[in-house]
């Protein structure tokens, strides 16, 4: 059984430990990129919320943990809106994946994924971000219409099972990967989150990637423990 599913909505949990209603954490934005003006909103409903659970302190790290995993997600949604319209349409949809990937990183590098993200306005595709309260905490979800390759799965499940057995990020400079093609540029995403998870007490079960039902959603709960102790 998934650890996420063990909790549930409860409204009365939140008005008796916080004197919050549900609509005071409920919140959704769907992004198309990162520097429309969303993302400002978005930090600006962190800090809101954080603020009346008293840890204002913990608006920058969950910030930047939200911030990375839709980066991550962007990407994707971007990968999936190049080989859906741009080599479908110029019939290269049959390309070698390490082959299309390096057009795909040149097409970015080019012009800043502002092409993608027109597209995914055209399209109407999207990240969308949702943070709702459960019985026991806070959960934010980031979805992405869309699930990874199996080059990238694997790479994905491979770096969260490797960062949870380090308590910062050295070992990465000391893993030499170059010329591992399935790399594809893995980055520090992953592991900085782990990082940053520890440093709040927090570990990598409060932490789920799931993709199923052509979807990929991060999950992210954050327990009571983690507010309570600046409430008493």
């Amino acid at each position: 059984m998934s650890f996420f599913s063990l909790h549930h909505r409860d409204e009365n949990a939140w008005e008796s430990r916080f004197s919050l209603k549900p609509e005071d954490i409920n919140f959704e934005l769907f992004f198309y990129d990162l520097y429309s003006g969303d993302e400002k909103k978005l930090l600006l409903r962190l800090r809101e919320v954080l603020q009346k659970l008293n840890r204002p302190d913990l608006s920058g790290p969950i910030y930047l943990i939200v911030r990375e995993l839709l980066t991550n997600s962007l990407k994707a949604l971007y990968k999936r809106i190049y080989l859906e319209y741009f080599l479908a349409e110029m019939g290269f949809s049959d390309l070698p994946y390490e082959d299309w990937l390096s057009i795909f990183k040149t097409e970015i590098d080019t012009h800043m994924a502002e092409n993608f993200a027109n597209i995914c306005r055209q399209k109407n595709v999207y990240v969308k971000f949702n943070m709702k309260p459960l019985s026991t905490g806070l959960l934010i979800e980031i979805i992405n219409d869309g699930i990874p390759s199996e080059v990238e799965w694997r790479r994905l499940k491979k770096s969260m099972k490797e960062s949870e057995k380090h308590s910062d990020m050295a070992y990465l400079f000391e893993d030499d990967t170059a010329g591992d093609k399935e790399q594809e540029g893995a980055g520090i995403g992953v592991p900085l989150i782990s990082v940053m998870l520890k440093n709040m007490n927090l570990s990598q079960n409060d932490f789920q990637v799931i993709a199923e039902n052509g979807r990929t959603i991060a999950k992210l709960f954050f327990p009571f423990s983690l507010f309570i102790k600046k409430n008493n």
